[in-house]
């Protein structure tokens, strides 16, 4: 049974990235939220409040598993996933749909999770507790529930000296001391005394100078407030003092809430039903800065739009959750009533009126040009200040649609800073977002489901960018630059014509594309191709493709190459997930069978898992030789993201885990000054110091790295300001090389290499189309503006021969779809239709 739990807990653990206005978390609901301090980070335990599958929950709260979020500046939050369900539960009834606020707490070297839920063939409610080695999972729930609680709402005290105390609402609000082993009460519950009249629920304890707090909610008039009481030890009694927090002003029937310090600060984390006004069983977090007066009371606490926190000036900043705003002429609506989930946007209707958005991060390097998404059906012009100095000017073009439009700063503040954005001329603008230089995506698709149109940024009509994206597709695979072949009635493959063969490499990129682009036809036919004469099936290399074939499919090597494995797996997930398996290819079965044959090398020598299991990283080759290193361009965290969630085959945890290998490493592979890397690395990051031409230099496969990157901060955006770092340094080192004269291979520290690898017959440095696409692509992370300026090279740039002769139609031509697919949104996670 323990393998069991162990598998439903991690098979949705997929890091996210959450928002830092109220709410934190736009992706989905959240209630009851517990905060607290583990190691120096934050994490937050709420509730989660669902649509319900069953009809007699639908206007009722409905909730069936637990997320954990953490967060280390209270702005950028990561969603560790599902962490306990009422279907991982041995005594929770799985129809119930009760899971509701729980709390968490480390003693003895062990992370406790509290929780309600309501029992098996009972009334009412239990409260459960489930056991960790880390404060985000995976829990172990125990058999049976506390005995001697009957009731909602727990929350764990744990005092100085090492004692902890339940509290719980039933009939009240109750306490009792724990055993220390945390799951059994060590004394008969008792009713707290000395509380107003009145409904109360959600009890939550925390001590400051000696001080016990005693918070609750408590219904004084129509909804609930948040009280408190306070006492000089953890069993009271207590006194009470009065409203720590009004009712909601949104109308929301219920409010819950935790108490924390963190920093030097202490924090009200609390939930509002912003993302459904029209119902308030489906709440949403937030946080504000809670203060106390000197006598230790509290100071009442007014619910924020704009949250906590530093935005920096580089992100969207959403202007509607405003510090301020002028009371006529300016509003606050969503953008799509359809989808809540997209946000609002701020409407100045007014002449002189105005929305201001405080503690924004300039940083100390000027900005140069500010970006905003307007929709305005006759046109205006805004002007935006920081601190009462006007900083640009923006004329805003008639139109019915949204659109991207650029000013430059005029004078550019640095540090914090607070802004006001006014309309100066025109009769209506409506702001979704503003941002300064490069405005990268601040939360990756796994959790918005949305992409970057960077091109739609820079001002291409969406009739341009779709027309470009055709044309470059069909340059690929049926223009004269093609590289596709179809074979008879079924099959087809893609070939590397320099070097007169059929790689794992180009067949399993063909693969992605296809399922990017709904080709099922094309998909279909190039993995028929690739089973039939690429695929081991049997002997050593069993469930592994032989990395080249001739174009008859006679094999050149039957050693496999790991990155044609990756893309074979993933594009294999991505098939399962839009066409399903029943239409003559199990694709899932098939992405599977790689995984399992792979896995079971383990410990054999002359063939190895692909995936190194010491280091949990990819191996060159998963051969006795190429598992001794690694290739910098084979690394694409989200993709082990993607087998985490939809691979189901058991390894979810593992797989995660190596996402955060593969980031790691990168930070050591890439040059801490050029951004460029080697082509192979040991596992540590380290140099091979082969003797050899290929290994140590930024050369063909180091291209790869910018644009894999772009994909995993697109996808995931679990490391952004290290991959932001990352996209400014290799721009700036190419851009200082000449933006359309830097050379396509280097040594690491930027130097000039003393031998040119050869590319087919061809022996020469080049400005090749293949490193400005990828270049082009790394923009999605860049926070300069200069990123542009590679954008438009890759948009203006022809995929014909070079000055030489040479042509690549097969590498340039993928790296430069692939970049196109990126930069117009078009590159996306496919997840189950």
């Amino acid at each position: 049974m323990r393998h069991l739990y162990w598998g439903i807990v991690t098979l949705f653990l997929v890091i996210l990235k959450a928002y830092s206005q109220n709410p934190i978390i736009n992706h989905s609901f959240t209630a009851d939220p517990t905060a607290r301090v583990f190691d120096g980070k934050i994490y937050l335990y709420p509730s989660h409040d669902i649509k319900c599958p069953v009809e007699r929950l639908k206007d009722w709260f409905c909730m069936e598993d637990y997320h954990v979020y953490s967060s280390q500046n209270l702005v950028d939050w990561t969603d560790h996933g599902v962490i306990l369900s009422q279907n991982s539960v041995p005594w929770v009834d799985s129809e119930s749909y009760s899971m509701w606020a729980p709390d968490c707490v480390y003693k003895n070297g062990k992370y406790y999770f509290y929780f309600p839920a309501k029992p098996k063939n009972m009334k009412g409610f239990s409260v459960g507790v489930a056991v960790s080695d880390t404060p985000y999972g995976p829990f172990m729930p125990d058999w049976k529930p506390i005995e001697g609680i009957q009731g909602i709402d727990p929350c764990v005290l744990i005092d100085k000296q090492g004692s902890a105390y339940i509290y719980w609402a039933g009939n009240g609000l109750r306490m009792a001391r724990l055993k220390d082993n945390m799951k059994e009460l060590a004394s008969a519950p008792v009713l707290i005394e000395g509380l107003p009249e009145g409904f109360k629920e959600g009890p939550f304890v925390f001590e400051r100078n000696g001080k016990y707090y005693l918070t609750f909610p408590w219904v004084k008039d129509k909804t609930e407030t948040l009280a408190y009481a306070m006492g000089n030890s953890p069993s009271g009694p207590f006194e009470f003092k009065g409203i720590i927090m009004d009712e909601s002003p949104t109308g929301c029937w219920t409010n819950h809430h935790s108490i924390v310090e963190y920093d030097g600060q202490w924090y009200l984390f609390y939930h509002h039903n912003d993302f459904s006004p029209e119902a308030d069983k489906r709440r949403s977090v937030r946080i504000d800065s809670l203060t106390f007066n000197s006598d230790g009371t509290i100071v009442k606490v007014k619910p924020t739009l704009r949250g906590v926190g530093i935005t920096d000036a580089r992100m969207k900043i959403q202007i509607d959750r405003y510090s301020a705003i002028s009371k006529k002429g300016a509003s606050v609506s969503f953008v799509n009533d359809e989808n809540k989930f997209e946000g609002w946007k701020c409407r100045l209707e007014k002449i002189k009126s105005w929305v201001q958005y405080n503690r924004v991060d300039f940083g100390s390097q000027p900005v140069q040009e500010v970006k905003m998404r307007v929709n305005s059906d006759k046109g205006g012009v805004v002007k935006i200040v920081a601190d009462d100095e006007d900083i640009a000017t923006v004329k805003i073009p008639a139109g019915k649609d949204w659109c991207v439009v650029k000013a430059c700063v005029e004078k550019a503040p640095v540090g914090v800073s607070n802004i006001r954005v006014s309309l100066q001329k025109g009769a209506s603008v409506e702001i979704d977002w503003i941002g300064f230089d490069a405005v990268p995506w601040s939360a990756g698709a796994f959790e918005t489901h949305k992409y970057r149109n960077f091109f739609a940024e820079m001002g291409y009509s969406q009739v341009e960018i779709d027309a470009k994206l055709e044309e470059v597709f069909n340059d690929v695979f049926y223009g004269a630059n093609k590289v596709y072949f179809e074979v008879g009635d079924s099959m087809a493959y893609i070939s590397d014509l320099k070097n007169h063969d059929v790689r794992t490499e180009g067949m399993s990129y063909g693969m992605m594309i296809a399922v990017q682009f709904d080709r099922k036809d094309i998909f279909d036919r190039l993995w028929r191709w690739c089973k039939k004469y690429m695929q081991h099936q049997k002997g050593m290399f069993e469930g592994y493709f032989a990395w080249s074939c001739q174009t008859d499919g006679t094999r050149n090597s039957e050693g496999p190459a790991s990155d044609g494995e990756l893309y074979y797996v993933t594009s294999l997930i991505f098939a399962s997930n839009r066409w399903g398996n029943e239409s003559g290819i199990n694709y899932l079965a098939e992405a599977q069978n790689i995984l399992d044959c792979s896995m079971k090398k383990v410990g054999k020598d002359a063939v190895t898992p692909f995936i190194n299991i010491e280091h949990q990283l990819i191996a060159f080759t998963p051969t006795h030789f190429g598992a001794k290193f690694t290739d910098p361009s084979y690394h694409l965290p989200a993709f082990y993201e993607v087998w985490a969630r939809w691979a189901y085959d058991g390894r979810s945890r593992f797989w995660r885990e190596c996402a955060e290998r593969s980031r790691e490493y990168l930070h050591k592979s890439i040059h801490p000054v050029t951004g460029l890397n080697p082509d192979y690395n040991n596992y540590d990051g380290s140099l091979l110091h082969s003797d050899g031409i290929i290994g140590d230099a930024f050369r063909f496969d180091s291209w790869r790295v910018p644009m894999n990157i772009a994909l995993d901060y697109s996808w995931a955006c679990a490391d952004r300001e290290w991959q932001q770092e990352y996209g400014n340094k290799i721009q700036n080192f190419l851009y200082g090389q000449g933006l359309y004269d830097f050379k396509d291979q280097y040594n690491v520290d930027g130097s000039p290499v003393k031998e040119v690898l050869q590319a087919g017959e061809y022996k020469q440095l080049r400005h090749s189309l293949g490193l400005v696409a990828t270049a082009a692509a790394v923009s999605l992370v860049c926070t300069d503006v200069k990123c542009e300026e590679f954008v438009k090279q890759l948009w203006e740039a022809k995929h014909v021969p070079y000055e030489d002769g040479y042509l690549d139609k097969y590498y340039d031509g993928l790296l430069r779809l692939f970049a196109f697919m990126h930069l117009s949104g078009r590159y996306q996670i496919i997840f189950p239709q």
